[in-house]
């Protein structure tokens, strides 16, 4: 598999091993056409899963003053999540190629490099861009953090799967909370 993440000066060695032992194994599962790596800057947590973007809405709750209110949007149909640009710190596409995949560019990124209205971001829907993907997001500074995300989403048809995990980095690095998979399921890439 040529899709392999490099260590970068602020990402920990065993923490981009393990990412990729699991990124080959997911591919080996089901291989998608299209494979998306995805750097963003620090940890992020388990909120992000499914996350569509934050908007106003009328508040059914007298307050004084206060009509709407600010709430967090989570779509039925996956949406990209709306990571500001300056948290984006890499993006990088791969095509399934024989037994391989390759690095491709690709012509839309999941991360556009200007802010979106969250109008925009409610309807960036990951279907509507690939019929057959794996999208994979990992958390950058985890040789300082000590701690680092993972999250995925992938596409087959018109079946949709994302879920979450978090490692911490004790003596060698553990899963710690995960969200929309088993602990099993992930130990298993782990393994």
């Amino acid at each position: 598999m040529a899709a392999e993440i490099l260590p970068g000066i602020t990402d920990d060695n065993d923490f981009i091993d393990l990412l990729n032992s699991m990124i080959g194994k997911l591919l080996a599962l089901e291989p998608p056409k299209q494979l998306w790596i995805i750097q963003i800057d620090n940890w992020f947590d388990h909120k992000w899963l499914r996350f569509s973007g934050n908007g106003a809405i009328a508040s059914n709750i007298p307050i004084v003053g206060f009509e709407i209110v600010k709430s967090d949007f989570y779509q039925d149909k996956l949406t990209f999540p709306p990571f500001a640009p300056d948290r984006v710190l890499g993006q990088w596409s791969y095509v399934h190629w024989g037994d391989d995949y390759r690095e491709c560019s690709l012509p839309m990124l999941p991360h556009p490099t200007e802010r979106l209205h969250t109008f925009q971001n409610l309807h960036r829907r990951i279907q509507d861009v690939v019929s057959s993907g794996c999208f994979v997001w990992y958390s950058s500074n985890t040789l300082s953090n000590g701690r680092g995300s993972v999250m995925v989403y992938t596409i087959k048809s018109e079946r949709t799967d994302c879920w979450f995990a978090a490692f911490t980095r004790h003596e060698s690095w553990a899963l710690g909370a995960t969200k929309g998979i088993s602990r099993t399921s992930v130990l298993k890439l782990m393994a």
